[in-house]
């Protein structure tokens, strides 16, 4: 993150909207990777990211290192996710987006299906585990914190997510 975080961070405490605004901007598309990863839908991911937006700016001012921010406000990103979660079974878009040549458009989208299944078939908590590895850019010790178990209950989960995303997606990894 950029050195400024915590001036920024700072001013949004005090009330600055462009100080909150240029936050916003700056986390805004990671949280929505992090909690696509997590829910398996663009629509709930994008929801998910509000509500932590929300609630991030409802509770900044009980912040107490502004440094923090980004991990803050993933956790609070995480437990959205785990709620809604226990709410609505996991279920991977049908939908594909981006698509270019025809033949990239075959290609892409069956890894995008097979990802998307692949994704599907871990557990919540190795779902989780693999998404804050990937996006959240936060130590072991730190993910598993924010997950409630330990950092090697963490890894463990971390290293089955892998290994299962491996299989399933091999005859991608070997073309």
């Amino acid at each position: 993150m950029e050195p400024d975080l915590a001036s920024t961070v700072a001013a949004a405490k005090a009330g600055s909207e462009a100080a909150w605004r240029l936050l916003v901007e700056t986390f805004e598309a990671s949280l929505v990777r992090l909690a696509w990863m997590l829910t398996g839908d663009r629509d709930l991911a994008a929801d998910v990211a509000q509500e932590a937006f929300v609630e991030a700016f409802v509770r900044l001012r009980q912040l107490r290192e502004p440094k923090a921010f980004g991990g803050w406000l993933r956790t609070m990103a995480v437990r959205i996710a785990q709620r809604r979660r226990e709410r609505r079974k996991w279920q991977p878009e049908q939908e594909i987006e981006h698509r270019r040549t025809p033949e990239a458009e075959l290609g892409g989208a069956e890894l995008q299906q097979s990802v998307d299944r692949a994704l599907a078939a871990l557990s919540p908590l190795c779902r989780e585990a693999l998404a804050l590895a990937m996006e959240g850019g936060l130590t072991s010790t730190e993910a598993a914190a924010l997950l409630g178990c330990s950092p090697e209950a963490y890894r463990v989960r971390l290293h089955k997510a892998r290994q299962e995303m491996r299989r399933r997606l091999a005859p991608f990894l070997e073309e």
